[in-house]
């Protein structure tokens, strides 16, 4: 069986994140990102990636985009290997390309540096054990991924945002008035229980017809929307989080087993294994001195 190995790194004073996936057999349903830019680059493998309706294959070396509310989902018939880097749509929106690009390079140097970050050298070059830290599993398959990173993936990974030119299509659409704020609510508060019965007649409409006319503007019924906004939060809450079942309560399911598996349905992994995946670049967090990676320090084509 394949096993799927997953790993999130997210820059708390950039508001970026990287996501490797090695070998990954995951497909993820249809569903949209509201607050980030995401695009990516295929390491190895291939997968099918269904953008606003239209179908297409990506294979080693190609990248993609998708932009903050577009409807997408992701199939395969094989294994793939990935790297995606979501990039948050303030950023997008007040911050210049070769900005974001060097935010990038240094969160990639974080990463390739982390477990130096975690064992310190001392001036005269050696490491004193008693300032060893553990590695975790976390950073151990991180330094491991990024190992199988080249020149040319890199490039073509921060090429890819500078030929997307000038953000437009990073704002949202504008809705009709109840669709934008039902849109908004559920964002801010996806906990709230509130059914489809109760939103259409919040807008004087009949339940199918709301249905439809959500999901024309929107790419989503309400219903997905909903439930992906609680997934999202989930994300957010279960990383410091004690129990799941506090998450799960938190952000409206009443049913622990529903939440687990809406969770590894919208994720791809159960939400103890998110967790486990998951670490954070504090805000400014340098790299010791004398470990800082340069370009040539990626695997040659």
């Amino acid at each position: 069986m394949t096993t799927n190995n997953i790993c999130y790194l997210y820059s708390a004073e950039t508001g970026i994140e990287l996501i490797f996936c090695k070998d990954s057999t995951i497909s993820y349903p249809l569903h949209n990102h509201v607050s980030v830019l995401t695009i990516g680059i295929i390491l190895d493998g291939s997968l099918v990636l269904t953008v606003n309706k239209e179908t297409k294959g990506y294979k080693q070396n190609e990248t993609f985009v998708i932009y903050p509310y577009v409807p997408h989902s992701i199939s395969t018939h094989n294994s793939y290997t990935l790297l995606s880097l979501c990039i948050d749509k303030n950023v997008i929106k007040n911050v210049d390309v070769n900005t974001i690009q060097k935010h990038i390079q240094l969160l990639l140097m974080q990463a390739l540096n982390m477990e130096k970050v975690n064992n310190p050298v001392a001036s005269n070059g050696i490491v004193d054990s008693r300032d060893l830290r553990p590695i975790s599993t976390h950073t151990q398959l991180l330094g491991s991924l990024l190992a199988e990173i080249n020149q040319y993936q890199i490039l073509q990974l921060l090429n890819c945002l500078s030929k997307i030119g000038d953000f437009s299509n990073c704002q949202p659409q504008n809705h009709t008035p109840y669709i934008h704020d039902l849109k908004s609510q559920l964002e801010l508060h996806p906990e709230c229980k509130l059914t489809v019965e109760e939103m259409a007649q919040n807008v004087f409409l009949s339940k199918y017809h709301f249905i439809r006319s959500f999901k024309a503007e929107v790419g989503l019924t309400p219903h997905q929307f909903q439930i992906q906004n609680r997934i999202r939060k989930a994300q957010r809450l279960i990383r410091e989080a004690n129990t799941i079942t506090k998450v799960a309560l938190t952000t409206g399911f009443c049913d622990q087993s529903h939440f687990i598996k809406q969770f590894k349905k919208y994720v791809g992994l159960p939400p103890l294994a998110y967790k486990a995946s998951f670490g954070i670049v504090p805000q400014n967090k340098s790299i010791p001195s004398g470990t800082h990676m340069f370009f040539s320090e990626f695997k040659e084509i």
